[in-house]
């Protein structure tokens, strides 16, 4: 299930979007959205980032840092001050089904 605030997943172009209510965890997607690339923006206020357990690295405003080859769902945000609402975009290709044999991830 995608989070409401996503904007646009076409057959390759994924565009989402998400801002903090609050200081809880976050993800983009809630079930599997493989990227072969993308880019992550923070837009207003820094965020911190990692997975489910932990989300220890920062992103400042205005950074754009890039992932490759990995599940959306599998990445988890926060804002990196508390009351903050930070705001995150992903800007990104989905990843073909030739990338995902290749990689192993399906048969």
């Amino acid at each position: 299930m995608l989070k409401q605030e996503a904007i646009n997943i076409s057959s390759s172009v994924i565009f989402l979007k998400h801002t903090a209510a609050d200081d809880l965890k976050f993800h983009l997607v809630d079930v599997e959205l493989w990227a072969s690339e993308a880019n992550i923006h923070v837009v207003t206020h820094n965020a911190k980032y990692g997975n489910f357990d932990e989300q220890l690295a920062t992103i400042t405003t205005n950074d754009v840092p890039f992932f490759h080859d990995f599940n959306i769902a599998d990445l988890f945000f926060k804002n990196a001050g508390a009351g903050d609402d930070t705001t995150i975009y992903l800007v990104g290709i989905r990843m073909t089904e030739a990338r995902k044999q290749e990689l192993g991830l399906i048969p």
